[in-house]
């Protein structure tokens, strides 16, 4: 899937083997863009951290035709986030 939003504009992903995680900034940035978030949010082992058990939240994004997905490392931060905007995380 191709986002509609420029490279620029896009924060740089977290350091990691696979490139697939992101932060709460680069979701916090596409939530002004206008995407919103189908629930529920997907709580699973991080594909970056199979190892060592870590969880990562699997979050998609929908605006207008366009569906994305961000992946976001297990936080203390991120779990506030979910929870203030009442996210059903499974």
């Amino acid at each position: 899937m191709i986002l509609s939003i420029p490279a620029s504009d896009m924060p740089q992903p977290l350091a990691t083997p696979g490139g697939a995680l992101r932060d709460l900034a680069a979701l916090a940035l596409m939530l002004e863009q206008g995407w919103r978030i189908e629930t529920p949010v997907l709580a699973r082992l991080s594909w970056a951290q199979r190892r060592t058990g870590e969880l990562a939240y699997h979050i998609i994004l929908s605006r207008a035709s366009q569906r994305s997905l961000v992946v976001i490392a297990d936080s203390p931060d991120i779990l506030y986030f979910l929870t203030e905007q009442n996210i059903p995380i499974i």
